[in-house]
């Protein structure tokens, strides 16, 4: 092969025919590219065709949640065509790489009855796979079917039982309620006789009230006759008291200047009342003033005196307690002068030793 031509030239080339969709061989690549049709060249063209079938992902499968809302049934069958497609595809490729190549021809028709032979046997494991999950399937339908049926026996077992207790419940309820209708029925008959004597006694209320009625109306016919008798006589009794009050009201007023007169006398005898009461309020005050100096000065004595027993406690007290120190000061004395004189006396004492001493002292000092 050229020297200038290079391997991603033909790989360009390649590509360029399968997507314009023309067959991609090694005599069309060297007859665009003006090469000879080597080994090398269909080298390259080999590899280029294991990367478009690496490129492409024959196995892939739908997620489960990307999976299209149709029966199962049918997206089973549907992928099965299509993998088969898609094999069919593959060999169709692999073969149209192999035309390039010298191999027999009964080779070729081997590998293709095997490969299709393998093909079928893959779909028929499929589609027994499928077959055997469906079979499971049924088989817990069937299993779910029965155990609903029996839920359903047990359902119709207890709503039978149900319903022989209502119908008893309904046949009581019957008995009762032609029993309440008997009763309902006395009770009306009952009521009836009831309003019935109710009326009778109600009517006889009746005419005993209308003859009282017409007993009163007759009273107080004669109530007002009285009544207007009686008025007469309180009018001669009004007038009579009129003349009364007025001869009274005559007095009253007569009574009234009386007592203006009065009231002045008695307003003139406040004046001096309340004079004398004020009076009476200053001497009460300085009695009182005096009253409380004489009340302040009998506290003072009696402090004073309080004051005067206490000194003389006081002097009681200091006097026992100066005796007392007294007693305590001569026995004091009287130990001291005896310890004095015992202390004196042996002075004496120890002057006379040292006396002797020194005279002993001078006599050796002498005889020395």
């Amino acid at each position: 092969m050229d020297d200038r031509i290079d391997t991603a030239t033909i790989h360009k080339v390649a590509s360029e025919l399968m997507f314009a969709g023309q067959k991609v061989s090694v005599q069309v690549i060297a007859d665009q590219l003006n090469v000879d049709a080597s080994e090398e060249l269909g080298d390259v063209l080999k590899h280029w065709w294991m990367e478009q079938e690496s490129k492409v992902a024959f196995r892939t499968s739908i997620a489960p949640n990307n999976k299209p809302d149709v029966p199962d049934t049918v997206y089973q069958s549907v992928q099965l065509i299509w993998d088969n497609a898609l094999k069919d595809a593959r060999l169709e490729l692999e073969l149209s790489a192999k035309d390039d190549k010298v191999v027999s021809e009964a080779g070729v028709a081997l590998e293709d009855e095997l490969y299709l032979s393998k093909s079928q046997l893959q779909s028929l494991e499929d589609s027994n796979q499928r077959l055997r999950t469906q079979i499971s399937e049924h088989t817990h339908n069937v299993k779910n079917l029965e155990a609903e049926r029996a839920m359903l026996r047990s359902n119709l077992q207890a709503t039978e039982t149900n319903l022989s207790s209502m119908e008893y419940k309904v046949a009581e309820y019957k008995g009762e309620m032609e029993r309440a209708q008997a009763s309902s029925e006395e009770a009306k008959k009952q009521l009836d006789n009831r309003m019935r004597e109710e009326t009778a006694r109600h009517q006889e209320t009746i005419s005993k009230v209308e003859s009282k009625v017409s007993y009163y109306r007759h009273q107080l016919d004669k109530l007002r006759d009285e009544w207007g008798k009686k008025e007469t006589a309180f009018n001669a009794q009004v007038q009579d008291l009129q003349g009364e009050v007025a001869r009274t009201s005559v007095t009253s007023d007569t009574q009234f200047s009386q007592i203006r007169s009065q009231d002045e006398e008695l307003r003139k005898y406040r004046g001096e009342i309340t004079n004398q009461s004020r009076n009476m309020s200053k001497s009460t005050t300085a009695a009182l003033a005096s009253s409380n100096r004489l009340k302040r000065l009998e506290d003072e004595l009696q402090q004073r005196e309080f004051d005067i027993k206490e000194l003389k406690k006081r002097t009681i007290v200091d006097k026992s307690d100066t005796a007392r120190r007294e007693t305590d000061l001569r026995t004091l004395l009287k130990s001291r002068d005896s310890e004095n004189f015992e202390v004196t006396a042996k002075l004496n004492e120890l002057q006379r030793t040292l006396i002797a001493r020194e005279e002993e002292i001078r006599r050796l000092t002498a005889k020395l």
